[in-house]
């Protein structure tokens, strides 16, 4: 095959040769305009998707407090009709629901709101999640609020690599109980009936 293109080349005229060697040039030169367009097409795209990302992260930073004040005035606002369902099970649903892993889960200590509210908690945390996911398990938590008093108390977001869409997170959600008058901190019990004399 070498041999073959030796003897071609030596049977070309010097114009030939040179017409030949312009087009190789221009072959080579074409490759190489094309191997840098497509990787600086694909370097544009990583940026351009990492920029999206990064500007995410940047409202999450800074519209998270707004919203957890938000949630805050909401959870007083909202007084649904139904009894909220342990947390426990509440998470486990949503998770379900959206097809994340499980995350892990830490009961929080039980809080009195006021005289007549009981606030029960839930520290929820995931290593690598996504945040497609991690804003669609919010929107559903957030979506029970007309039926019971629920808010999310805090939210933490950490990058685990850079370039990646992958979060650890960590979040704490609460649901609010108002208290029978019976039951409420502070309240007169009942005296006990006595039976009448015949």
């Amino acid at each position: 095959m070498a041999l073959s293109v030796r003897n071609m080349i030596a049977g070309m005229s010097a114009r030939e040769k040179r017409m030949a060697a312009a087009l190789l040039a221009a072959t080579v030169l074409v490759a190489v305009f094309l191997a840098v367009f497509f990787v600086q097409s694909a370097i544009g795209d990583i940026e351009d998707e990492n920029g999206d990302r990064e500007e995410t992260l940047r409202y999450v930073a800074i519209a998270g407090p707004k919203y957890l004040e938000d949630q805050a005035n909401q959870r007083d606002e909202a007084r649904g009709q139904e009894k909220p369902p342990p947390l426990r099970t509440l998470v486990d649903g949503v998770v379900n629901k959206i097809g994340m892993t499980d995350p892990d889960t830490k009961e929080l200590p039980d809080q009195s709101r006021g005289d007549s509210w009981t606030e029960y908690g839930v520290e929820v945390a995931w290593r690598e999640v996504s945040l497609e996911q991690l804003t669609k398990f919010m929107e559903e938590v957030e979506g029970n609020r007309r039926r019971f008093p629920i808010a999310i108390t805090r939210l933490e977001v950490r990058k685990r690599r850079p370039g990646e869409d992958v979060f650890d997170v960590t979040m704490a959600i609460s649901t609010y109980e108002k208290l029978d008058a019976d039951t409420a901190p502070g309240a007169v019990p009942a005296a006990p009936q006595t039976a009448g004399r015949r």
